[in-house]
């Protein structure tokens, strides 16, 4: 799926606006001249001039679709896959204390291994290896609190 580039720049400039009028209403530093919304109002105008300049560019260039859906999308399985990420995303979402991270992501990776065509055993081995690295990344490393859930007083 492409996406024409005015389209993508009018998300960027309307997303950079956003950003510098909410960066605006922060308050300011007493005796200062940056306070907590510089950084946002810098980013923000930011993503305003590469819109515009995404934006320019994609009128530039006419005869083009806003939006060009690739033959590969019409393919069944694809479609599965990934309305099984999303809908595989928003369940463990919902139930993600009580299974928590390992095993609730060993689950819909492997699912979606299988979904997509991925069937040998070795496949669920690279998932657990996969979603056991990342829980470990995050918990020990950079000490981001993902649940055990089920798993808790093992890992």
């Amino acid at each position: 799926m492409k996406f024409h580039d005015s389209l993508i720049g009018a998300i960027l400039l309307a997303f950079g606006f956003w950003v510098v009028v909410t960066a605006l209403g922060y308050p300011q530093m007493p005796g200062q001249s940056i306070g907590p919304g510089t950084f946002p109002s810098v980013l923000g105008a930011l993503f305003i001039a590469g819109g515009a300049l995404l934006t320019i560019s994609g009128l530039r260039t006419r005869g083009t679709t806003l939006l060009d859906i690739d033959p590969g999308w019409r393919h069944a399985d694809r479609l599965a896959a990934a309305l099984l990420a999303t809908v595989g995303a928003v369940l463990l979402a919902l139930v993600f204390e009580s299974v928590g991270f390992p095993l609730g992501g060993f689950v819909l990776v492997t699912a979606l291994f299988v979904l997509s065509g991925y069937r040998h055993p070795i496949w669920i081995g690279v998932s657990a290896v996969f979603v056991l690295a990342v829980y470990l990344l995050m918990t020990r490393l950079l000490y981001v609190p993902l649940p055990a859930g089920l798993l808790k007083g093992i890992l």
